[in-house]
Parts: C-alpha cells; structure tokens; sequence
C-alpha cells in the first residue's frame, strides 16, 4: 500500500510538471498565443507584441520577446500574460537572437545590422556590454562556458561562427564556414552543429544547405554534411534526431546528429512549415507552418514518433515558441532564503549544483536528483561538515549564508551513468522541499 502511495503522489508530481504552456510568437500580426497542454485550449492574440517579433526566451514565470523591428527586447510575466518592461537595444541594431547566461541574470542578444553580441543585464535590464563579432550575426547555442554566435555575412560565398568566453566576454575564436551560416545545435558528443543555409539558389551558382560538425575541443576537426535545400533553424530530438526547417516553409528535414546519415531529405521534406521547431521535455515536437505569410498561420504537434497529435491555427506567421512550467509550489520558512542553478546546462560529463542559502541550522540541506519519470536515481547529501574533492562550501558571516556547490557526474546511486535526458533536482533544507530545477544531460 505504501509503494502504491508514492507510485499515486509521483504520477501527481509529474503529471503537473509535465503538464505546460506553449506560447506562441505571431510575428506579422505582433501577438502572442497560448496552448495549454494539460486542457488543450488554445488562446490567440493574449498580447500585444512589438514588430518583427522574432523569438521568445522562457526563464522560469518570465519571459523574453525579440522584437527586431523596434531594437527591444520586451519582458512579459507569463503567470499574469502582462508586459511588465523593455530592454532597448542601440537603434538600428535589429536585435535578432537571444540565450540566457546559466546564472539567470545575464543574456545575449545579437544585432543583426551593427555586427554585435550585446550584453543584457537582466536585474537592472540593460545593455550592460558590446562585444563585436563577424558580419550579419544571427543564431547563437551556448556550450561549456562558450558562446557560438553564427554569423551569416549574407552576400559572402563563407561565414564564420565567433567563439565567445562568456567569462571575459572575449571573442577568443573565429571558425571558418560555409555559405550562410544562421543557426547551430550542440549534440549529444559535445559537437556544434552550424546550419548553412547557402543562397537559396537565387544567384548563380546555386548553393545548397551544409551542415558544419565541429569538434568543440580543437574547432579544426570539422565533418560536413551535404544535406542540400535551403535548412536554417534546428532542434536536436534527446533521441538522437536532428530536424532542419526549410527556409521556404516547405517542410522539415531530418539527420542522424551522431551517425550524420539523412532521414528526411531535402528532397523529400517531412511535415508541413517551416518556420520553427520547438522540443520539449516530453520529446513532443511544435512545428511552425507561416502558410502565406498573410493568413493566419498553423502550428502542428508531432509525436517523438513522429505521428501527428493536434493541428491549431494561431496568428499570421508564427516565428517560435516557448514552453512554460509551472514550478512546484513549497512552503519556504522565512529564514530560509534558497537560489539554486546548475552550470554547465546542457552538460556532457557533470554539471555543478550551486546554491545559496540563508539558515541557523547546521544541516544544511541535500539534493535529490530525479528522471523524468519521477524515479529518484540519486541523492546527494550536503552539510558543512561534509567533505570531497566534488564539495565545496563557504560561509559568509555578515549575511549568516552559506554558498554551496557539489559536482554531479551524471550517474545513479549505484555509480552508473544515466541515459540523455532531461532530469530535474530539488533542494532540501531543514526538512523543506524547494523547487525543481531542470537540467539536461547531452553525452
């Protein structure tokens, strides 16, 4: 009876983790629309976006919209679907793609027209530094402390893509590669994927889409693959699957992100659309369909199988799309103050769990480490009297805080290394249960 218990308090845990929001970026029509998962109602025109919405970053109960035609990125609470401030970027920049920094408080932003990464400060929302990269950035992944920003040089028969020290804010690399380079995805081996778009045969001769795989140990050790048509944005399946949404919103096509063997050709395009493709931790698949890029447009949900779930019509060129889940509520003590990340996410080998609290006690806390299936595979117990090369603890006695961080290797209590996946960690301090957290595993 008591395993049936936790077996019925699980599935009510991650039912209500799994159950989510999608909301939607309409970029021709500057709106904003919302698909609930758990009642599939789907609300269009919730907000008022600014023009040339082009992306949506989701961090926690907020989120971020690029609005490129405007040069500001504005900030909206998802709980109440309110904007509640702006962050300007220089005029004339065209503010094109954002990532947010592991710490929370820190993002990128690239400015298609100035040839910059800026800088945002996400606590006083500002531009707080611009680093100057190659010519027309657009996309931009963030792997193991580093910053890969695509830059396209429209026009130029090559690209580049400008490595980043997130900690210096240097450029400290520029890889050469193929024609249009405009977006990239880290796979499970730690490789950067760089889609070339090529020209979209509009000039002579036609150039047709490459995929760039570099090694982000030695940047020179660099596969391509010839996957032709005219791929720009791509999501990486925790299954392996590698899709590519064709920049004439025709369809989407597919490779292996490990074996680089062709699933769906260019000349055999999977689906429908186009414009984006969004995962998310259930491995269910969001495609965007703009249509004609007049009438409203359509957003598909795919089956990790790939088996259509559900069509929806949204509004007029839906751009991308961002997944909210709402966080499981505790009852936090007031002396407890509790912030907590993990860094490097996605990770390869380990991640380090840091966080900070504020207590009287000397039991600190511990971190239970769980699947997605609401398993917990491991625990980590912390406490100040705790040592090991993987703990490191300080105390800061004016704020009667401590600061801790603990390095997990991605494996079980039984010392065996997990599969890829999505896995989320939870604090426990004094006996009380903070939030989960999410964290990715990509070997």
């Amino acid at each position: 009876m008591k395993n049936f218990l936790l077996f019925f308090v699980f599935c009510l845990l991650f039912t209500r983790l799994s159950a989510h929001d999608v909301f939607i970026v309409n970029s021709n029509d500057e709106t904003l629309s919302r698909y609930d998962t758990e009642t599939e109602v789907l609300e269009n025109h919730i907000l008022q976006l600014g023009q040339y919405a082009n992306q949506i970053v989701v961090q926690e109960d907020r989120s971020y919209v690029v609005n490129s035609g405007i040069h500001h990125i504005q900030i909206i609470d998802l709980e109440t679907v309110s904007t509640t401030g702006y962050i300007n970027c220089p005029n004339g920049s065209n503010p094109y793609w954002m990532e947010l920094h592991p710490d929370g408080q820190k993002a990128y932003v690239t400015g298609l027209f100035t040839n910059s990464v800026y800088v945002l400060d996400l606590v006083n929302n500002i531009v707080s530094n611009t680093i100057s990269v190659g010519s027309v950035p657009e996309g931009m992944i963030l792997f193991n402390e580093n910053l890969y920003v695509m830059n396209s040089s429209y026009g130029s028969s090559t690209g580049t893509v400008s490595v980043i020290d997130i900690n210096s804010e240097i450029v400290t690399n520029t890889i050469p590669v193929g024609n249009n380079p405009q977006f990239g995805a880290v796979d499970a081996l730690g490789r950067l994927h760089v889609v070339c778009t090529g020209n979209y045969g509009y000039t002579s001769p036609a150039v047709w889409g490459k995929i760039y795989v570099i090694n982000t140990n030695n940047y020179y050790d660099i596969t391509v693959l010839d996957i032709g048509g005219s791929p720009t944005k791509i999501a990486i399946h925790p299954n392996g699957t590698a899709y590519l949404a064709d920049g004439f919103g025709l369809g989407y096509m597919a490779y292996n992100s490990l074996d680089l063997s062709i699933i769906h050709s260019s000349s055999e395009l999977w689906a429908s659309g186009g414009s984006f493709i969004k995962i998310d931790e259930d491995g269910t698949l969001y495609l965007g369909d703009s249509m004609d890029w007049i009438n409203n447009g359509r957003l598909y949900i795919y089956s990790e199988s790939e088996e259509l779930l559900n069509t929806l019509t949204v509004g007029v060129n839906p751009q991308d799309a961002g997944f909210y889940y709402p966080g499981v509520g505790v009852d936090v003590p007031p002396q407890e103050e509790i912030t907590a990340c993990n860094y490097p996410n996605p990770f390869s080998n380990s991640t380090k769990l840091s966080f900070s609290l504020t207590t009287n006690s000397h039991e600190l806390s511990s971190i239970e480490i769980y699947n997605i299936k609401g398993q917990m595979i491991e625990q980590l117990g912390i406490s100040p009297s705790a040592g090991g090369s993987d703990l490191e603890i300080s105390y800061n006695s004016s704020s009667h805080s401590y600061f801790c961080q603990v390095t997990w290797n991605g494996e079980d209590n039984h010392g065996k290394k997990v599969p890829n996946g999505v896995y989320l960690y939870k604090i426990i301090a004094n006996g009380v249960e903070t939030a989960f957290h999410k964290m990715i595993l990509l070997r």
